[in-house]
This record gives C-alpha cells, structure tokens and sequence, in this order.
C-alpha cells in the first residue's frame, strides 16, 4: 500500500517488482528448490555440495538482476533516475542469498524461527523508508530498495554471529548416498523459477503498471502462504519426520483459512476498483493452489522419491508454453498471467497430492484448476467478438450508409 502511495504504479514500480523477483529467482530455485529438499530427503546432500550452493547462489542472483536490467534497458524502461534501483536490487540478491542459505539450513532441522522471519529486518527499513514524501517514483523505488539492502545486511551479520544453520550444514555427510537425486529436485526448481522468468518477461510486453499489478498479486499470495505454510511447516515436515498424517490435517486448515482470505480480497476489491475484480478472484484461487503446492511440495521432499518431481515437470512447461503462446493474441492480459501462475501451483500440488494419498484435496485442486482455465479463455472470449458484423452488411435497425 506504501509502494502505491507514494510511487503509484508505473516504470519505477515495474522495475523494483521485477529485478527483485528476477533475483529470487536463483535463491528460490537453488536453495529453496535443491538444497531444502535434499537436506530433508534420506539421500542427504554432502557438505562439498553444500558449500557450493554457498557461492554459487548470490552470483547467479547478481546476473540475473543484470539481465533483467538489460532487457528493461532495451524495451526503453530503465532510464537513467532508475539505475540506483537496479544497483540496489542486484546487492540486494546478493545478500539474501546468504541470508536464506544460512535460514534454510535451520529450517530443515525443524526450526522455523529464521524463515519465517528472514524478510522481517528489511521490510521493517523498506517501510520506514517509504513514509517520507519522496519528491518522485524514481527516488522513492531507490530509497526503499537501499533500505531493503541495509535490512538484510544487518539480519545476515546477526545470523553469523549465532552460527545459525551452521550445525546443520556442519552435520551433512562428506558424500551423498544419490547425487542423481539432487539433481531431479533442481529440474524441477530450474523449470519452476525459469517459467517464473518468462512469466514476469512477458509482463514487460504488457503496458506500464502490468508489472507492478501482477506483483502485488504475487506479493500478496507470497505473503499468506509465508505466513500459514512456511512458519508451520519445518515443525510438521523436517528431517526426522515419519509420518505425514500430521501434514495433512494442516492442509485442510490452510486450505480453508486462505480460501476465507481470498473472498474477502475479491469482495473489498469489488467495493473499491470494481475493475480490478476478475484478477482479484483469480488471485483468490491462486492463495488456495499456492497454499497446497507449499505444503504438498514439503510432504513430498520428506515421503516421496525424488524422481516424483517428474510428474510435475510436463505440466509446468504444458502452462508456460500457452502462455507464451497467449501473448501473441488479442485478449492477452493480465488475467492470462494471473491464470498460468496459479494453474502452475495448482498443478503441482494436485499431481503431488494423488501419490501422498491425499485424493480429496487432490480433486479440490483438479476444480481450480477447471475455473482458472475458464477464466483464461474467457479473457479472450471477451477481448475479441465471437461473431463481428460484416462491414458490408449494417446492423439491424440502421441505414445503410449511416455511422454506426
């Protein structure tokens, strides 16, 4: 709300939205994708592996964030007020990437603590940064995304101090029992994230705000699944968790908690941007399938093998390619963006459920899914007349010849 009062939505906006999602990118995608996971999975990953992520993550961050600046760069959409964001943003990726690493490490022994914190210091300083009156959106975005980096820059110094996750990483094996497991949960986490990518590049496309809307809806849909899934979560799921009963009661609290939130988001937007009410409900929609794909995801990483990520990959690419696909035509949009990132969570977590044995919230899942298709076309439904009027031939009831 912050960001909206005092940047609006526009390039600047778009441009924070986007470089810091593109950073997360290799964080999400490496840690939270290969290394959770493995570290939760019998075939352990080893300590030299461990150690690798450890560089290897905040470097890939860094180029990300530059890439994405480039192609801003070339769509005429980071002017030269806007290049104390993309600075910001890539120091940014760089320092969460070791912020999480050393938080994901704890999370897999079961402490949830650092996790579900781990944004709390510099959202705090981005917060307190945007309440001044910054003269422009340009300076607003740089001033907020500096503090961002002052946050976590002060959470990871702690974090060294108390040696968080170290025990944990100190405890892995000095070789892993399967390496070619490693290997099936960071495809899955490559083709998640790197769809994620095209996703927010296909955004650009779109007109200016488009960026900055799509994240506020992914902002919000992060927000609650952080808050009901990943503080849970590491307490129900960890390392030496051998039944997923427990999990499953968890599900159908969440499911129905964030269902509860999500009308009350499409109800308050009806009230106040009744225009805004389709992308609201498919918002809706996506707080239920992200919800369960995070909790089936950490169900699976504990109880299933690894090549049961494969089941998973086909969809993934499946939504990704009509997307891309999608953007090619007339009704392309908003709603179509909002409909490929929930139908990819919702699609992960059912075909992930059917094996852990949970059919119900399997089939729950299989319905979202059929409305977000729903939705999906009908964006082009909409956008384009199914029958249009011959210009030849005047509409009934007028003249020929006549303006219509």
């Amino acid at each position: 709300m912050l960001i909206i009062l005092r940047a609006g939505a526009n390039e600047a906006t778009d441009a924070y939205f986007y470089l810091f999602n593109l950073g997360m990118v290799p964080i999400s995608c490496i840690v939270v994708g290969m290394m959770y996971p493995a570290l939760l999975n019998k075939t352990r990953m080893s300590r030299p592996g461990l150690r690798r992520i450890r560089w290897i993550t905040p470097l890939l961050s860094v180029v990300f964030v530059a890439g994405g600046s480039l192609w801003l760069g070339w769509h005429g959409r980071l002017g030269a007020s806007l290049l104390g964001v993309a600075l910001f943003s890539a120091l940014n990726s760089l320092v969460q990437a070791l912020l999480w690493y050393r938080a994901v490490a704890a999370e897999a022994s079961g402490n949830a603590f650092w996790i579900s914190g781990v944004a709390l210091p510099a959202n705090v300083f981005a917060l307190t940064a945007l309440l001044y009156p910054w003269p422009s959106p340009a300076t607003a975005m740089t001033a907020m995304t500096g503090a961002l980096v002052a946050g976590n820059l002060g959470l990871l110094a702690f974090l060294r101090l108390r040696r968080v996750g170290s025990a944990v990483i100190e405890s892995a094996p000095l070789s892993s029992t399967s390496p070619g497991g490693q290997l099936w949960f960071l495809s899955l986490a490559s083709l998640q994230y790197i769809g994620q990518m095209f996703l927010q590049s296909l955004a650009v496309l779109l007109s200016p705000s488009t960026v900055t809307l799509l994240n506020i809806g992914y902002k919000i849909v992060g927000s609650v699944s952080a808050t009901f899934v990943n503080a849970s979560m590491p307490l129900l799921v960890h390392q030496e968790t051998d039944s997923p009963q427990a999990a499953r009661r968890f599900l159908r609290i969440v499911v129905v908690v964030v269902g509860v939130v999500g009308i009350v988001i499409a109800v308050a937007t009806r009230m106040v941007r009744p225009e805004l009410l389709a992308p609201a409900v498919i918002i809706a929609i996506w707080l239920i399938a992200s919800s369960a794909s995070a909790v089936a995801s950490r169900m699976s990483f504990r109880f299933l093998a690894p090549h049961a990520t494969a089941r998973t990959m086909t969809v993934l690419v499946i939504v990704v390619s009509l997307a891309i696909l999608s953007s090619r035509g007339a009704g392309f949009s908003l709603v179509v963006l909002l409909c490929a990132y929930a139908a990819i969570d919702g699609a992960s977590a059912m075909l992930l459920l059917w094996p852990l044995r949970d059919r119900v919230m399997s089939l729950v899942l299989a319905s979202a899914l059929a409305a977000l298709a729903v939705g999906w076309v009908g964006s082009y439904l909409w956008a384009t007349p199914a029958h249009p009027t011959p210009p030849s031939q005047p509409r009934l009831g007028t003249a020929a010849g006549q303006p219509r």
